[in-house]
């Protein structure tokens, strides 16, 4: 996945020399182009058809950081869970 000025992108396929990305929001049209290694933008994202939700950025970056932890210790999930969520400000609990 992919977050670029407050919109998110999911990979809808790859080819020998780039990854292409569209709109998570399935209604919206928009799609950007990666490099392999998803490290630069080949093509900039087109124009979206929704505002976009920066508010749900923070989310997805716990999200994203629970599951690195999980994945890489033999912690406990409550163990991370807590960890992470103690990081999280107040002001994105929201958007959980």
């Amino acid at each position: 996945m992919v977050v670029h000025g407050g919109f998110f992108y999911t990979l809808e396929r790859t080819t020998t020399t780039k990854c292409i990305f569209r709109c998570r929001n399935r209604d919206c049209k928009a799609r950007c182009h990666t490099s392999l290694s998803m490290d630069s933008f080949l093509s900039e994202p087109t124009v979206h058809s929704h505002a976009p939700d920066p508010e749900c950025i923070p989310a997805f970056e716990l999200k994203s950081q629970i599951k690195i932890k999980a994945m890489a210790s033999n912690e406990a999930s409550s163990s991370i869970l807590h960890s992470e969520l103690r990081l999280m400000p107040l002001t994105a609990v929201g958007s959980l």
